[in-house]
């Protein structure tokens, strides 16, 4: 074992974890939803101030993702992550100034002054490359619960995932790119290819990108025919849809037989691309090379689209005279081939990631029921209002949650965050709202949320909606880069300030978007709150 410059035990698979990283490609490139969305959610379950996705290199720690934590990275000295590496399994540090793996550790010392830690490894093939981690600023003596825990590393799994499926879409455009580099195209077929980019941008199908490439192909060819059809691999059928045609070129719509043309269709089962210059002379078409006159096919071209091993789609471009296609040709193909199968693997992956965040989604609320009916089992009968408490703070965060899954875990609207407020305190019949329309990021969605269902809570409970005449008013504006909301109530019982500070306390003090920008104004008539933040921290 030999040390790092900052004093730090270099770990014995620190040469493969290095290996993984620097072949991943993934240090220092820009945020991206997929994983910013995996923090703000295991923030809120854990109910912890700071979230990191931190991927641990030889001098440094970086992070892909983080929520409340303002650096990009830190120097490997001031890495708790490592020693979660080092764990390789949940690790969970109740005060770290208790530890003496931490207890120097300049973070904890220091600004920010950390003082609790849990981490979830991420382990990929076998190395551990970083952490999924949630940090407070308090030390916690229970450290977290069972089922915070399990949550905690089912996401860190998800993060694997994302890095798995980011590199797979890296590693195949780069190839493709590769392959680019180093292809001699004609003008004509390069302008073809930036054409292609352009008509594939926004296609929500297979079939219209199949359909759009093989047009290109055949307008930049000169072909007489091109277009797509539905494969039924066991019967080894095709039904072809309306086609691009060039004038008086018969449509081959309809229900055709592959095998009736020829052998071919044993290497697109393969998912091989199939060019046949002259279908008399080539051996798989020649001894059917009658049947493909008869339907105007002297020149074959076949793009085929497989889906788990399965001929699912199949492109095509026809030639009814005999054309040589050359080098320049085939290599065009191949290109207009790869999009089009490039442009598949994208549509895949973001229906793979639609799915994975819809059972993401459900799966939290399994665990918002599940925490529930743990702390009805711990509460019991002892305190009901805590009870109470509990689950209504639950609440706000599963509607903030809603929002934000409605939006696809991207952005959504200060008006529909109060909107929600008010539909959990009972509609809008004593609480009015007024105000533009203001973006909120998934991070200050959540934050917002939690802040208006206390001020919803105390103002039921203690405040203006306890009696039948209290009104609530929410108002906000813009004004230049800021944000500033106002919660005033009237009609209520005379306020008396608070003794202690609670935990509706510390949210309220919070402010919008969690920097403390907040005033408190515990007039006889009625609480004013008033919140404000940049509107850079709020949007997406």
């Amino acid at each position: 074992m030999f040390l790092l410059p900052f004093g730090v035990p270099l770990l014995p698979s620190v040469t493969d974890r290095l290996d993984v990283l620097n072949a991943l490609g993934i240090l220092d490139t820009p945020s991206e939803p997929e994983f910013d969305n995996i923090v703000i959610v295991a923030r809120s379950l854990c109910q912890a101030p700071v979230s990191l996705i931190s991927l641990v290199h030889k001098e440094r720690q970086w992070f892909k993702a983080r929520s409340g934590f303002d650096p990009h990275e830190t120097p490997l000295n001031q890495s708790v992550c490592l020693h979660t590496l080092a764990a390789g399994d949940l690790l969970v540090v109740p005060d770290l100034t208790l530890d003496p793996r931490t207890h120097d550790n300049p973070l904890v010392t220091g600004d920010p002054h950390l003082r609790f830690y849990a981490g979830a490894p991420l382990i990929l093939d076998g190395v551990a490359i970083g952490a999924l981690c949630v940090i407070d600023k308090v030390p916690r003596p229970d450290g977290l619960t069972p089922d915070q825990g399990k949550a905690l590393m089912a996401l860190a799994e998800q993060v694997v995932s994302q890095i798995r499926a980011r590199d797979r879409a890296r590693r195949w455009l780069a190839e493709i790119e590769a392959q680019n580099a180093l292809l001699r195209v004609s003008a004509d077929h390069a302008t073809a290819l930036i054409r292609l980019g352009d008509r594939l941008q926004g296609l929500s199908s297979q079939e219209a990108v199949v359909e759009a490439g093989s047009a290109i192909m055949a307008e930049t060819l000169g072909a007489t025919r091109a277009g797509f059809g539905i494969v039924d691999p066991e019967r080894e059928a095709v039904v072809v849809h309306p086609e691009w045609r060039a004038p008086g070129v018969t449509s081959l719509s309809g229900l055709h037989q592959l095998r009736h043309y020829g052998s071919f269709v044993d290497d697109l089962k393969r998912g091989e691309l199939v060019i046949i210059p002259d279908v008399t002379t080539d051996p798989r078409t020649a001894a059917k090379a009658t049947a493909l006159s008869a339907i105007g096919v002297r020149v074959l071209i076949n793009v085929p689209v497989l889906q788990h091993d399965r001929l699912v789609l199949l492109g095509f471009v026809h030639y009814d005279w005999p054309r040589a296609l050359s080098d320049h040709d085939g290599t065009f193909i191949r290109n207009v081939a790869d999009r089009i199968q490039a442009a598949i693997l994208q549509l895949r992956a973001v229906e793979d990631r639609r799915i994975m965040n819809r059972e993401l989604g459900h799966r939290l609320k399994n665990t918002f029921a599940m925490i529930t009916a743990i702390a009805r089992q711990t509460f019991g009968g002892q305190d009901r209002e805590a009870l109470k408490s509990f689950s209504s703070r639950l609440v706000a965060v599963g509607a903030a949650y809603d929002l934000l899954a409605h939006e696809r875990w991207q952005a959504t609207d200060l008006a529909s965050v109060v909107g929600a407020a008010i539909q959990l305190a009972g509609g809008e019949k004593r609480m009015t709202a007024t105000g533009p329309r203001v973006a909120l990021g998934a991070d200050a969605a959540m934050t917002a949320s939690m802040l208006l269902h206390e001020l919803t809570t105390n103002a039921l409970k203690y405040g203006a909606l306890s009696l039948p005449e209290g009104q609530v008013r929410i108002d906000w504006n813009v004004e230049g880069d800021s944000v500033t909301l106002t919660w005033i109530e009237t009609g209520g019982p005379a306020v008396v300030p608070p003794t202690r500070k609670g935990f509706g306390s510390r949210i309220v003090s919070m402010g919008l978007a969690g920097d403390g920008e907040s005033e408190v104004d515990f007039a006889p008539e009625g609480l004013r709150v008033r919140v404000r933040a940049r509107r850079d921290k709020l949007e997406p």
